[in-house]
């Protein structure tokens, strides 16, 4: 994936945090900041938490990143990409995605609500596999 471009297109500025920023969030898929920070302080020993939280709030204000919330477990982000299902574990708080897609169901939501949608988040609660095999 090409961030500077990402970045430029979404009017912000290219810098080697931001760019490690969507590398990280890439590469793991569905990240808290915490462990966004943990990450990146690995290649950039003096980049501070207050630095990673702004430019996750400004890359999702654009419309960059999107956020998954997990009830009882803290934000995680993704990079923004076509409208999908996130499952996620109520015990772990591991997100997956589902690749399906949601057109029939906007469809039908948008002929029968009226509403014109712009945005989808799906999530769908339960235990993961893992999980499950732990709890008896």
């Amino acid at each position: 994936m090409q961030y500077s471009e990402l970045l430029r297109e979404h009017s912000l500025k290219v810098t080697p945090q931001r760019t490690a920023i969507l590398d990280a969030i890439e590469q793991a898929g569905h990240i808290d900041v915490d462990r966004l920070y943990e990450v990146l302080r690995a290649a950039f020993a003096g980049i501070s938490l207050a630095t990673v939280y702004k430019n996750v709030n400004q890359m999702y204000e654009t419309g960059i990143l999107e956020v998954i919330k997990v009830p009882k477990h803290k934000l995680r982000y993704e990079i923004a990409k076509a409208p999908h299902i996130h499952l996620a574990c109520d015990i772990c708080g591991s997100v997956i995605d589902m690749q399906q897609c949601l057109d029939q169901l906007i469809d039908s939501a948008e002929r029968k609500s009226g509403y014109r949608l712009q945005q989808s988040n799906v999530v769908l609660n339960g235990i993961c596999p893992d999980c499950q095999t732990k709890t008896p």
